[in-house]
């Protein structure tokens, strides 16, 4: 799979490069970026266990269990923190040639899985190809025809058009498949633990080094509310609800602290595309003061007008859509409906504003599989959707995009673009965890890597 052009790298997301070394020590938890992408502790006393709550079902576009369990559990070559820096994962260092096209990356010294075996730069080539057997299109399969075992510590990745930071996706984890084991073994510092799991809804893990570390205890969230999670005294809740976040606030023990702007919500009209002629639309949607209204006025979370750079806007050098695709009929008849996802709050309450400023038009809110159906027929007025504001792969990411809406990108000689699209409102989660007890690092989409909190003196 091609991905964007290096030109646009700088573009795409605000990902700032920083080079750094580390020792040479096995870490018992992830390294720890600068404030303020980490959170540390404030007690003293050693923490044995820690619990965080996993979203309900409801949160739709939250951080889910699996995500967070995965970043404690396997690692990726390199990490990205809140700010775009890079720094350690499995790897300890590396060096980029002068066309900044190829990295050569060392292992960290003493990288062993769970099990105890070490982790040679083999163990990661096979763990990409692995991940890309069960699919020829995904970022393994790309990463993994571009690399080259140089030792049993070092490996070189070739990227002509893409960024390094790449090797920080998810989907390039390390890990051993292991028969008779209910989870491949990994080399993060925590592991899941089979005996503490799965029989009352939660999911144990528990720390693989000797050195002092908080077992995590992950359950899902009593109820619908998020409050009744911080009324059970849950040490990591995150949430977007501000009456969760206005609530945490009357706890002493509890503190918030605010995620990156991970979502962009916008309208997605076919009827805006330059290459249909039809009746315009009953508002303005790109006008900045309908923008900055909707973040404050009609959206019940953390909010913003949305602001650029977009990675959608930079995604020339992909080869996804053909350059001579045709996306929509122009004589297509379309209902009057704004169409959003129920279960996403965010978007219903943008959908209501936009009723309540146009004319002619209705809201209607479908369940995810109906809406999934409607967003790809394309037959309606409009449809309110929410993408990842930033991306380590772009071309991944439009992919994903066009098997959702094909008719929202649009091949062009020079190459795909997206036309049927536009930004509305930026949205970010907040973290509510316990003062005393947890110290973590926040990652570039907003995940959490517990660490060990610092003893006081």
């Amino acid at each position: 799979m091609a991905v964007r052009t290096r030109s646009s790298i700088a573009l795409v997301c605000p990902l700032v490069v920083a080079l750094s070394g580390c020792s040479r020590s096995r870490p018992t938890t992830a390294a720890v970026p600068t404030s303020p992408c980490a959170i540390t502790a404030t007690g003293s006393a050693p923490v044995e266990s820690i619990s965080v709550a996993a979203r309900s079902s409801t949160d739709s576009r939250l951080p889910d269990a699996s995500r967070f369990a995965r970043a404690q559990s396997y690692e990726t070559l390199l990490n990205v923190d809140c700010e775009g820096r890079a720094y350690p994962g499995l790897a300890q260092s590396w060096t980029l040639d002068g066309t900044r096209t190829r990295v050569t990356l060392t292992l960290r010294d003493g990288a062993r899985f769970w099990n105890g075996e070490p982790v040679v730069a083999s163990d990661v080539l096979s763990a990409w190809r692995a991940s890309a057997n069960s699919d020829q299109k995904s970022l393994a399969y790309r990463i993994a025809g571009a690399t080259t075992v140089v030792d049993d510590r070092r490996l070189t990745v070739s990227l002509p058009d893409t960024a390094w930071l790449v090797l920080a996706d998810p989907a390039l984890d390390v890990y051993r498949s292991q028969p008779g084991l209910p989870w491949p073994e990994g080399s993060g510092p925590y592991r899941t633990d089979p005996a503490a799991t799965g029989a009352s809804g939660s999911l144990t893990l528990v720390p693989i080094t000797p050195r002092p570390a908080p077992r995590i205890v992950v359950r899902a969230r009593p109820g619908t509310d998020p409050r009744d999670a911080i009324d059970a005294g849950v040490d990591v809740l995150v949430t977007d609800d501000p009456v969760a976040v206005s609530y945490a606030a009357t706890r002493a023990s509890l503190m918030t602290v605010p995620l990156p702007w991970n979502r962009t919500y916008a309208v997605a009209a076919p009827s805006i595309s330059p290459h249909v002629a039809t009746t315009p639309m009953p508002w303005d949607a790109d006008n900045p003061a309908l923008r900055v209204s909707l973040a404050r006025d009609a959206v019940h979370a953390e909010a913003r007008a949305s602001e650029p750079p977009y990675w959608w806007d930079h995604i020339q050098g992909c080869t996804s859509v053909s350059a001579n695709q045709t996306i929509v009929s122009p004589g297509a008849r379309r209902s009057s409906r704004i169409v959003y996802r129920r279960d996403d709050r965010i978007a219903r309450d943008l959908a209501a504003r936009l009723v309540a400023v146009g004319r002619g038009t209705t809201a209607a809110g479908l369940a995810p599989a109906d809406f999934a159906r409607a967003l790809r027929a394309g037959e309606d007025l409009a449809y309110v959707i929410d993408l990842p504001r930033s991306s380590l792969s772009p071309c991944r990411d439009l992919d994903q995009l066009v098997s959702s809406a094909p008719w929202i990108v649009t091949g062009t000689p020079g190459g795909p673009a997206v036309e049927s699209l536009i930004p509305l409102v930026d949205a970010r989660p907040r973290a509510i965890v316990n003062r005393d007890r947890v110290s973590a690092a926040i990652d570039w989409d907003g995940t959490l890597r517990i660490t060990a909190a610092p003893r006081q003196p």
